[in-house]
């Protein structure tokens, strides 16, 4: 019986936290994976910052409000994976979200993230996507 309540408390924080608000540089600057690069055959590296908002492309800073549902890679989570996706399906699919089209059971949560995207930010977005 409980765990019903988490499918309407998760859409709801996502919302609350993700509520269409561009990320301004001070908010990527916070933003920083610590990770060890690992190669297959060989030992693990020392630790990485992945995220480094002077580095950072404009689709890095983009998609930092897409990890919490879509995952750091576009592998999904509570949002569909992206993988195999081509940039103009991910375009298309944002402006629909943009316009207020469905798209699915969740399309609700993608909205207010559309919403804030301008053409170019879409564009940005969907190759940055792609290549994760």
């Amino acid at each position: 019986m409980k765990n019903k309540y988490y499918l309407y408390i998760l859409p709801l924080c996502a919302i609350f936290l993700f509520n269409g608000k561009k990320y301004d540089e001070s908010v990527i600057e916070r933003i920083h994976l610590n990770v060890n690069i690992c190669v297959e055959g060989q030992e693990c590296g020392e630790v990485a910052m992945i995220a480094d908002a002077s580095t950072a492309s404009k689709g890095t800073k983009l998609y930092a409000g897409c990890i919490a549902c879509h995952g750091a890679k576009g592998e999904g989570g509570i949002g569909p994976s992206f993988k195999g996706q081509k940039s103009d399906y991910i375009a298309a699919a944002l402006n629909e979200y943009k316009n207020n089209i469905e798209r699915g059971p969740q399309s609700a949560l993608m909205y207010a993230q559309a919403a804030a995207l301008s053409e170019s930010d879409i564009k940005e977005l969907s190759k940055y996507i792609v290549t994760l």
